[in-house]
């Protein structure tokens, strides 16, 4: 399966996953090919990665499924990840009709920062709300953009995962 993923600071990458007879997979990242072991570890987004004989822990917090956090090796990333249906799917429909958007705290914390205010109008990937979590702080970004039409937290707030952070309208439509 061929995956195209957009890191956060707006890099793209294309990547070909294939399962091979023994169990593990051939992966392809631009022209560097592995062999990876990737096994769940415990259901909750712990897994055991062997790329050749290096092992990593990795830890994913699949909140938003098209844009994980992973957590490897002392570093965090995020991405926004289509596989090759999805991104055509994707191009047939177009941009598809205007959408509001909830954003969420993807894990426990304490709210640092709050950079928008109601009726801000937010460009897709906005920085919204930074969250401090073991003692790393977590720029939170909007998926599509829109108005602010709800800013449920303050900074020095305490959050769950899962809590209302900020809710967004729809853009207008000459935006």
């Amino acid at each position: 399966m061929r995956y195209f993923l957009t890191t956060e600071d707006g890099r793209e990458l294309e990547v070909v996953v294939e399962d091979r007879p023994d169990g593990r997979h051939r992966v392809v990242l631009g022209d560097r090919e592995f062999v990876a072991d990737f096994r769940d570890v415990d259901g909750l987004g712990q897994y055991a990665l062997l790329l050749g004989r290096a092992s990593f822990a990795v830890s994913v917090a699949a909140d938003e499924p098209q844009a994980p956090r992973v957590h490897v090796a002392g570093e965090s990333f995020v991405f926004r990840a289509l596989d090759e249906r999805e991104r055509l799917a994707g191009e047939v429909a177009g941009r598809g009709p205007a959408r509001g958007e909830e954003i969420q705290a993807a894990m426990p914390g304490a709210v640092v920062a709050v950079h928008a205010a109601v009726g801000d109008v937010l460009e897709a990937n906005a920085p919204v709300v930074v969250l401090e979590a073991m003692k790393m702080q977590n720029e939170v970004r909007c998926e599509h953009g829109g108005v602010v039409a709800e800013v449920a937290v303050a900074a020095g707030d305490t959050v769950e995962s899962g809590q209302l952070l900020v809710r967004l309208d729809p853009p207008p439509e000459d935006a």
